[in-house]
């Protein structure tokens, strides 16, 4: 549906990332972007393209980071740039792809975008301090919904605020779609590692699912409670889609939200 600007955003990750890239993945931070500006009419220019590759950049720099600090293998189904690369090669990589960034928001001239994205990446550094500074401890379910906000939200939030000042276009609650989807999003995710490898809790990395049990030992209610902690929120994000005049873009938003249900 939206595969055209897709292809220029892979191309532009290509020419922005110092090695090879065979897999993008889902994509899903810019297809969601992209989506939303489709669905609201709004022409998809080289500006809008060029802020949805700095999103999908700053998410590859930051798994770059979190493979070398994990001592992760492998990424997508593939061996992970670490083991390919090294460590130190790896962490310089993502601090150029970082650098990257700049250079293309600098190209499209507005400073506010500097900012929202320095912050973003701010914020994504202070989740991940946050949970290396809480491992094998158990917090509050508010302690943790910040933390995904910090850990993953705050991207999207970042992609949402930029489109809206570079589009005058923009009359629904964008920022609050974004927080919300990136919130499930990231409780999602927990939740899969918890049904899956568990190498979170092997990592005293203790999620939803740990903190709504009585012990690290899951139980079917703390599962239950999680999906419902997840359902929450896209409930939300798909309240706030519904002011979107219906099309077949927002329709694909709405599936993609409802992906996130467990």
């Amino acid at each position: 549906m939206v595969d055209k600007y897709s292809k220029q955003i892979e191309l532009n990750i290509k020419k922005y990332v110092p090695f090879k890239v065979d897999n993008f993945g889902k994509l899903i931070r810019s297809k969601i972007g992209l989506l939303i500006l489709k669905s609201l009419n709004i022409n998809v220019n080289s500006s809008y393209i060029d802020i949805l590759t700095v999103v999908e950049l700053i998410h590859l720099a930051s798994l770059l980071h979190d493979d070398v600090i994990d001592n992760e293998t492998v990424r997508r189904n593939s061996p992970s740039a670490n083991l390919v690369y090294g460590n130190k090669l790896s962490v310089l990589y993502g601090n150029l792809i970082i650098s990257n960034c700049l250079s293309v928001l600098i190209k499209i001239g507005n400073i506010e975008l500097l900012s929202i994205f320095n912050t973003a990446i701010e914020n994504m550094c202070q989740g991940e301090i946050i949970q290396s500074e809480t491992l094998n401890k158990k917090t509050t379910i508010e302690d943790y919904i910040e933390k995904c906000k910090l850990k993953t939200a705050s991207l999207f939030l970042a992609e949402a605020k930029a489109l809206k000042i570079i589009s005058n276009d923009i009359s629904f609650d964008i920022e609050g779609f974004a927080e919300s989807f990136g919130i499930a999003f990231q409780i999602k995710n927990d939740l899969d590692n918890i049904l899956t490898t568990k190498s979170d809790i092997e990592n005293g990395i203790y999620t939803a699912p740990v903190i709504f049990s009585d012990s690290i030992s899951i139980d079917n209610t703390a599962i239950e409670k999680t999906k419902g902690l997840i359902d929450n929120y896209i409930e939300k994000g798909i309240t706030l889609l519904n002011s979107i005049e219906d099309s077949l873009y927002k329709s694909e938003l709405i599936r993609i939200v409802r992906c996130l249900k467990k």
